[in-house]
């Protein structure tokens, strides 16, 4: 319930900002190193697609909240001899604090930092387990009803080079709650656009 909260209050910051002609949308994309802290773990590939409102706040300052469909893996191999993958799609909703740094008349800085709520939809699950008797013992499944939290939130901080209509952005987050395989990290590089 608190989570719910927590979102509402969340959405209800985007729209009652105020106003300004230098308010602009735009579509983001591009891909992610994702790992578990748990031991073990090793980067995986991933990668994000969503939409952003950038809200022209005072001076330099921005809000920068955006909706992405994200699709992360998690990967990790004991010295047992089990292998564990497990993989989520997610809709997350970051919500940035933006400075804005002029670099000249035509690129810009951005530092962004910001709390970061994450829902994990679906996704997929797969063991093996090499030391299972004389074989090999395999297990693959999808998951939704029987995962235990589906909401989990992060922090997130990038910078980002803007020109004209283009971003190209660099980002690293981390969540700030334990998920099935542990705490996890990313870091994102993608490109944009503003309309």
């Amino acid at each position: 319930m608190k989570i719910k909260q927590i979102l509402l209050c969340m959405l209800l910051a985007c729209f009652i900002l105020p106003a300004s002609a230098q308010n602009s949308w735009g579509i983001v994309g591009g891909g992610l190193f994702s790992k578990s802290l748990s031991r073990d773990a090793r980067f995986s590939l991933g990668g994000y697609a969503g939409g952003m409102y950038d809200v022209h706040v005072k001076n330099s300052w921005y809000v920068q909240p955006q909706l992405l469909f994200t699709y992360e893996e998690f990967r990790s191999k004991t010295r047992l001899g089990t292998d564990s993958f497990f993989s989520k799609f997610n809709l997350e909703l970051p919500i940035l604090a933006s400075y804005n740094v002029a670099l000249n008349n035509k690129w810009n800085l951005r530092i962004n930092a910001g709390p970061y709520l994450s829902y994990a939809m679906f996704g997929r699950d797969k063991s093996i387990d090499y030391a299972y008797g004389n074989g090999m013992h395999s297990s693959l499944g999808w998951w939704h009803q029987d995962f235990p939290d589906h909401f989990t939130y992060d922090g997130r901080a990038g910078v980002s080079l803007e020109s004209e209509h283009f971003i190209y952005t660099i980002d690293g987050k981390c969540s700030l709650r334990k998920r099935p395989f542990g705490q996890s990290v990313s870091l994102s590089a993608g490109v944009g656009y503003k309309f």
